[in-house]
């Protein structure tokens, strides 16, 4: 007896295989799934999908196989656009007297004509075929054809530049050549110095933000530019970045210690062969162990939340920290003994800050910054804090100077309690003020200091003279708009200055103080504009008298001051609020601090 054939038709196999797996499914899958665009999936469509089993939407039945490996079209596949260029498609391993017909699976997506020149209709996919008639017999071939909306894409854009500079944005149409319209709002800011058909050249003119907006075929392109201060290459850069070209990453004397330190080094090194540029410290810590040099035409900006952090341990013995945390001076130049004189040193040299960017000099017997034979420095919007025994910010023969919009805090008393925030000094090797290899000891002055805007609060003194050289007068020093609240010793100190403006300060202690009764002396001073001020809780506003250097310097002939009436006259136009001595103090006879020496003068300005 044969046996018996078990005969099973393709459908009922399918639906055999499709009951299996809906039942494995089930088991190992929830009753519901969650894909990544979080839709559940119900369907047993997308199951099938999700497992990979199921015929594609474009899977050619089984008459329209191809039905000879000897035919074909130069493509397999092509992208076409709805409404844009067309395709011609050929067919390769035909003779010369083939018989080509050419048809489309779905004529609303992609149509093609007797000469095989495609045309894309609407968005989607289908298939185009050929039927070779030859020598008697008839062959298929296909190609695939994808038909999708024209769109626009970014090809080039950045979100920072600096000032002065320029950048080419630019869109790339895909399938379409319709008009882009770009529009630039920041007045003031930047401009678009020129448009073409896909491009757009921004030229920055001032820091600040910018948007440039780009609009093609109802989609708008929007980019937020933020515009940084300073000109040339821009680099950013935070506390876990490396040092520029992975440099010094290999010295013995790398370590997380010094990391900082290295790091900022390579890039104002790097800012040195390019003659300029901006650095950007973003939100973090840079702990910083030895000088930082800061060439020409450079600007440092630190970032909200950014801080440097003065620190004296190295963890080697192979290099030990240095007193001070920034020279106005390249690296190279920092090496060469005497280089600078007059105002011939680094210019155009910018420290920034933003939002609650600090420099913390921690603490330790240090130097914040030391500017030197410098024309051309701004240090503006930075927290400087806990000075101990020399200076945040030191002065010596600069020109056009601005520390405006800062904030100088918290102290350890030096041993001569007069340590200033802002010391204004000269480079003498007869005061001993300042000794730094690369200056030449001129006695250059400073000239156009501008100290306007900031707050100094706990200052063991806060901006002054405390040594001069004769015959170096700082000429043109102005201190407006600052407040002054409980300092130490003095507020400010004039020393051999000429023609200084002391304008719209305010002067505060929390009670009446009488370890600190003098805001402001001035010592051989040449006719200051001392008006409008504002005088609370002190003893005394203000004391005039002829001076000599003691300790170093005290070669030098005593200085004296000379004050017109018109500037007598403008002393008495501040404002006192519980000042115990409504006046300010003028002693006519150098060294001789007695009443027959003593003038007052009194305040009568009104509030």
């Amino acid at each position: 007896m044969k046996p018996t054939k078990l005969i099973i038709s393709k459908k009922f196999l399918f639906s055999f295989i499709l009951i299996l797996l809906i039942s494995v499914t089930a088991f190992i899958l929830p009753s519901t799934r969650v894909l990544a665009d979080n839709s559940d999936v119900t369907d047993i469509t997308d199951i099938l999908k999700m497992t990979g089993v199921g015929a594609s939407e474009d899977e050619d039945d089984e008459d329209e196989a191809d039905t000879d490996t000897k035919y074909a079209f130069t493509e397999k596949s092509v992208t076409l656009y709805v409404g844009w260029e067309s395709y011609y498609c050929d067919v390769t391993g035909t003779e010369e007297d083939a018989v080509i017909t050419y048809r489309s699976k779905d004529d609303s997506i992609a149509a093609v004509n007797d000469e095989g020149i495609i045309s894309p209709v609407s968005a989607g996919k289908t298939k185009i075929y050929a039927d070779i008639t030859e020598n008697g017999k008839t062959h298929k071939c296909s190609m695939k054809v994808t038909v999708i909306e024209p769109y626009t894409e970014i090809a080039s854009y950045t979100e920072t530049m600096t000032c002065n500079g320029d950048y080419v944005f630019s869109l790339k149409r895909i399938g379409h050549d319709e008009p882009i319209l770009w529009t630039l709002s920041g007045e003031g800011l930047a401009e678009l110095e020129s448009i073409s058909a896909t491009e757009c050249k921004v030229h920055t003119l001032n820091p600040g933000f910018i948007t440039l907006n780009a609009e093609c075929r109802g989609v708008s392109f929007f980019f937020r530019i933020k515009i940084y201060p300073g000109t040339g290459e821009l680099f950013i850069i935070s506390p876990s970045s490396d040092p520029y070209n992975g440099y010094y990453k290999k010295y013995s004397t790398y370590n997380k210690k010094t990391k900082g330190y290295y790091l900022l080094r390579s890039y104002l090194e790097r800012l040195n062969t390019l003659k300029g540029g901006v650095l950007v410290l973003q939100r973090g810590t840079y702990s910083i162990t030895n000088t930082l040099c800061i060439p020409s035409n450079t600007t440092i900006v630190l970032e909200d939340g950014a801080t440097i952090v003065k620190s004296s341990e190295t963890g080697t013995t192979s290099l030990k920290a240095t007193g001070s945390l920034f020279h106005t001076v390249s690296f190279t130049n920092a090496a060469k003994e005497g280089v600078f004189s007059g105002y011939d040193g680094e210019h155009d040299i910018q420290i920034l800050g933003e939002g609650t960017a600090t420099i913390d000099m921690n603490n330790v017997a240090s130097q914040g910054i030391v500017a030197a034979h410098c024309k051309g420095l701004t240090i503006k919007g930075i927290s400087f804090k806990n000075m101990n025994t020399f200076h945040f910010i030191e002065l010596a023969g600069n020109k056009n100077v601005v520390i405006s919009g800062n904030y100088f805090y918290g102290h350890i008393d030096s041993s001569t309690t007069r340590k200033e925030a802002i010391n204004i000094d000269t480079p003498d090797k007869e005061t001993n003020g300042f000794n730094q290899y690369w200056t030449s000891y001129d006695k250059t002055p400073n000239l156009n200091v501008y100290i306007t805007d900031n707050v100094f609060y706990n200052a063991e003194s806060c901006v002054g003279t405390h040594k001069y050289s004769e015959g170096s007068l700082h000429k043109n020093i102005n201190i407006i708009g600052n407040t002054f609240i409980d300092s130490g010793t003095f507020s400010i100190r004039g020393m051999n200055w000429d023609s200084p403006v002391i304008k719209n300060n305010v002067f505060t202690y929390s009670v009446p103080s009488d370890y600190a009764e003098l805001a402001i002396i001035m010592n051989g001073v040449k006719n200051p504009v001392i008006c409008e001020n504002l005088f609370e809780n002190v003893t005394t506003p203000m004391s005039f008298y002829h001076w000599r250097n003691s300790g170093s310097g005290k070669s030098y002939n005593p200085i004296y001051n000379e004050i017109s009436e018109y500037c007598m006259e403008l002393l008495r136009q501040n404002y006192l609020i519980n000042v115990t001595n409504p006046y300010f103090e003028y002693y006519r006879i150098y060294n001789d601090f007695s009443e027959d020496s003593l003038e007052f003068h009194l305040i009568d300005g009104k509030f």
